[in-house]
């Protein structure tokens, strides 16, 4: 099974596979981008839905800028050996529905990466007869040899403060060899970690000596959205933020959410840009004792034809499957969905599909506003003529905040 987009996803391909996560150096709000030849680890783990021990294996293998595998060998950007087992795992403690937490790290003191670049793990049940993997983890290696400069405006080629964001993107690669940028730098844009509307293909502006911009690019320009919506629910005795109330149903908990309305205006409030980290009452790092609540989701809006609503947020990968897909109830008048998640907080807008197209537009539900704070998460990979692979040479974060 091969990715089609790369950098940093989670994505399960098993329904009992749950919460899988990426932690670069135990900070849940870090992008996992670990640097070459540093101290950096990322923390992976993941749920299996039962009490029943299941030996996983791990397949590293390392990608281009778009998430195809590269021609490289194992020997060429691993140090040790490749399709390791899964050796740390515990039970859950104390609830009502039963998983088995899994970890492990990259590297650790079997293996270590020597290649900068996209990487894919790839997590196989030994015990199944099926050959795909049940989850793939995405990340990224660099090795800093550009610095990147961005700068984020409301003010677009556009339009002017309306529902739109411009980025404009500086290359300053003086300290290397790079001979032709506009064929060998590669530029990698993405909003909010979001797989719909990544930017790839970027064409310099203008380049001189040791510096290429990509600037006035309408390709830059990315709808604005709204903040997150969020929930906290953290005991399930306990509703939290945005939670009307938690019934125990059929041998499990159900959170039902208060039905949300379209938002008609910019929503100044902090929010997470999407991500969600697991929480309980007695506090964040309990991952075996918190339990799984069936979250319903619902929003009241007219009928729409012509595509479909869905929730986006870390927790659903990012995509836009029958996992998030919102159905529409004609006697209550709302969309309404439903996912099993763990204890914690989430950040999750609803978004519309038109038939036919990946991208998707938070405008109906969400509205688009300038000022909203977006993080743009900016990639430079670089691929000299003749080489074998994208390398990873620069990397950026930049909140909007305009």
């Amino acid at each position: 099974m091969t990715s089609a987009v790369g950098a940093q996803y989670a994505t399960q391909h098993c329904d009992a596979v749950k919460t899988p996560q990426m932690m670069l150096n135990d900070e849940w709000s870090q992008p996992p981008v670990m640097e070459l030849g540093s101290d950096d680890v990322i923390h992976f783990s993941f749920d299996e839905m039962s009490h029943i021990y299941h030996r996983y294996t791990c397949r590293i293998t390392h990608c281009n800028a778009d998430g195809t595998p590269s021609d490289m060998l194992d020997i060429d950007y691993l140090d040790g050996f490749n399709d390791f087992v899964i050796e740390n795992w515990e039970n859950s403690h104390n609830t009502t529905l039963l998983y088995t937490h899994y970890t492990f790290d990259i590297p650790n003191e079997n293996l270590s990466l020597k290649l900068s670049g996209n990487y894919r793990v790839d997590v196989f049940d030994d015990d199944s007869e099926d050959d795909e993997p049940v989850l793939t983890f995405e990340f990224s290696v660099v090795e800093k040899m550009v610095a990147v400069e961005a700068e984020i405006s409301g003010d677009t080629d556009r339009t002017y403060n309306e529902g739109e964001q411009q980025l404009s993107i500086a290359v300053n690669h003086n300290l290397c060899n790079i001979t032709s940028p506009a064929s060998e730098i590669i530029p990698v844009v993405y909003q909010n970690r979001r797989r719909d509307n990544r930017v790839v293909g970027l064409a310099p502006a203008y380049m001189t000596a040791g510096r290429t911009e990509y600037v006035h690019n309408t390709n830059l320009i990315f709808e604005a959205g709204n903040e997150y919506r969020r929930f906290e629910l953290t005991d399930p005795d306990s509703p939290g933020m945005n939670v009307e109330d938690v019934i125990y149903h059929d041998s499990a908990y159900h959170a039902l959410l208060y039905i949300d309305k379209p938002r008609l205006s910019y929503t100044n409030e902090v929010d997470e840009n999407g991500r969600f980290y697991i929480n309980t009452t007695e506090g964040y790092g309990l991952p075996i004792e918190a339990d799984y609540v069936n979250v319903h989701f619902a929003i009241s809006i007219p009928p729409r034809f012509g595509g479909n609503y869905y929730l986006l947020g870390d927790f659903c990968d990012n995509t836009f499957s029958e996992r998030n897909r919102l159905a529409y109830d004609a006697k209550e008048g709302y969309y309404f969905a439903s996912s099993l998640l763990k204890l914690g907080v989430y950040n999750y807008q609803y978004v519309w599909v038109p038939n036919g197209s990946v991208k998707a537009t938070p405008s109906p539900t969400e509205g688009s506003f300038y000022n909203t704070d977006n993080e743009y998460l900016i990639y430079i990979y670089y691929r000299e003529f003749g080489a074998r692979c994208d390398r990873l040479v620069g990397f950026r974060v930049v909140n909007s905040a305009i």
